[in-house]
């Protein structure tokens, strides 16, 4: 199933564009980036319930001429809703630590704010990095349902022959050891 194959791949890619974790130098608390990051989540999530919604019409227009990879689709779609929404309530949580972030940096600098500082990068890190593997799981989860409602390909081999003509295979020499 190509739709779903191509949805995974814009949950892997929008697990990999987000924000960085764990590196002193990177302003993890970008809320520009993060801002971005939201909006492909929002827009992914959306995206997957129309879709979903969109194939359930299908299936329920005409129940009688209903195949069963569209209702395999249907669920398939609808299944990896929670782990998108949950992906999406810890980019929310993060962009909150980035807000007491920005609020903590107008403090004067003590032990304290250092201190606040250093768990809300924490919590912010941990945020992103769980929405990271959500992502990728409702990623996973898509390829792995897209393989299992792929019909497998037969082998040429297999396939049943032309009826045109087909000229024999010549013989293989047999090798002979070398002896040496």
């Amino acid at each position: 199933m190509s739709q779903l194959r191509g949805v995974a791949e814009r949950l892997h890619r929008a697990a990999d564009e987000m924000p960085l974790t764990g590196i002193s130098q990177f302003p993890r608390d970008n809320l520009d980036e993060l801002d971005e990051s939201a909006r492909e989540i929002a827009g992914l999530f959306i995206h997957i319930a129309t879709a979903a919604a969109y194939a359930d019409r299908e299936t329920t227009g005409r129940p009688a001429q209903t195949d069963e990879a569209t209702q395999r689709r249907v669920t398939a779609l609808t299944r990896v809703m929670g782990t998108v929404g949950r992906a999406l309530a810890d980019l929310g949580e993060a962009v909150a630590h980035a807000g007491g972030l920005h609020q903590v940096a107008r403090l004067p600098r003590s032990s304290e704010r250092a201190k606040t500082e250093r768990s809300l990068r924490t919590a912010l890190d941990d945020r992103l990095d769980s929405a990271r593997r959500h992502l990728h799981e409702a990623g996973r989860q898509l390829y792995a349902d897209a393989e299992r409602l792929t019909p497998p390909r037969t082998p040429r081999s297999a396939q049943a022959p032309s009826s045109g003509l087909v000229a024999p295979r010549p013989a293989t020499p047999t090798a002979t050891p070398r002896t040496h």
